[in-house]
């Protein structure tokens, strides 16, 4: 009993890889759960932090727009990103996520 095993062509792997990623995106994009149904301002906020392309020294830095990582309106010393402003002392005054994330953009400019 011969059991020889063919192996796909390149064009057929590229193909298939192709296909899928397709497939994956298309899933994606349909998914109305990504973001909520929230104010433009709140839903750009959290695609902005949920991504990592946001306006804060982290980034800005990683990007070489700023000379260090650190959060430049507090004393902590410590990379100013998304998980920094729920304990900056700057950002006490607001409540949510989406306020912090505003609020620190208009500090630093």
């Amino acid at each position: 009993m011969n059991t020889s095993v063919c192996k796909p062509s390149f064009e057929s792997v590229k193909r298939l890889v192709k296909s899928r990623s397709k497939e994956n995106y298309n899933k994606w994009i349909r998914a109305p759960d990504i973001i909520p149904n929230l104010p433009r301002k709140a839903s750009v906020a959290n695609f902005r932090l949920l991504t990592g392309h946001d306006y804060l020294s982290q980034h800005l830095h990683r990007i070489g727009i700023k000379d260090s990582p650190n959060c430049p309106l507090c004393p902590l010393n410590s990379p100013m990103n998304q998980s920094h402003l729920n304990s900056c002392p700057a950002m006490e005054a607001s409540s949510t996520i989406e306020e912090k994330y505003w609020d620190a953009r208009r500090k630093m400019v």
